[in-house]
């Protein structure tokens, strides 16, 4: 992704979830979604941003490339809680 998708993904993302911020959402911003093919729907981005705290606790990530990943500590692997797993599942 480049720096100017990621702006424009981020400043999508704060018209949407910040309550009060002024203007509206831009009728051309899903396609953003498309266009970078990220894999997740606006919608499940946005429950992701406004839970993140509650849905991640140590890793964030697609399920397929957290499973592949082990604690340095433990040694164990990488588990996402179910509504993580739901809302990052294509």
């Amino acid at each position: 992704m480049s720096d100017l998708d990621y702006i424009e993904l981020l400043d999508w993302t704060a018209r949407v979830v910040v309550l009060g911020k002024r203007g509206s959402t831009p009728p051309d911003a899903p396609p953003i979604f498309e266009r970078l093919n990220l894999g997740i729907s606006p919608e499940s981005w946005c429950e992701l941003i406004k839970s993140f705290s509650k849905l991640f606790s140590t890793v964030a990530g697609k399920p397929h490339i957290v499973e592949r990943y082990r604690s340095s500590k433990r040694k164990q692997k990488f588990t996402l809680k179910p509504e993580a797993r739901q809302l990052l599942t294509v």
